[in-house]
């Protein structure tokens, strides 16, 4: 009888992370799925670095989603304008539409928290 293969050990160098921290252009909406899931749903704006080579934006435009309830209590607070941190694990969406396919890639955020309230408060 043949032995199976020992599981691969997780390869701790490929992993999806990441940080953004950013201004809130969009707030928090929050929706039911189909399946149940509720979804919260926000935007924020991060500067760009002098240095890149993509020149005329000056910054990006990034769609945050979360499916933790203990994300929701913290975004549900926020405001636009307000300055945030959050991190978590980029994503790609994809759908069909009548002319082909579509995808958009939004951070997926496990951890999420206000650095600065937006200033004209």
């Amino acid at each position: 009888m043949q032995q199976e293969p020992a599981p691969a050990a997780p390869d701790t160098d490929h992993r999806n992370e990441i940080t953004v921290a950013g201004r809130l252009t969009a707030a928090p909406v929050f929706r039911v799925l189909p399946s149940g899931d509720r979804l919260a749903t926000w935007r924020v704006c991060v500067a760009r670095t002098a240095e890149t080579r993509f020149r005329g934006r000056r910054g990006d435009s990034m769609t945050c989603v979360s499916f933790d309830p203990q994300v929701h209590d913290m975004v549900g607070a926020w405001r636009l304008g307000d300055v945030a941190r959050m991190s978590g694990a980029l994503r790609r969406r994809t759908w069909r539409v009548p002319g082909g396919v579509r995808s958009v890639y939004e951070v997926e955020v496990r951890t999420a928290a206000r650095l600065r309230r937006r200033e004209d408060r």
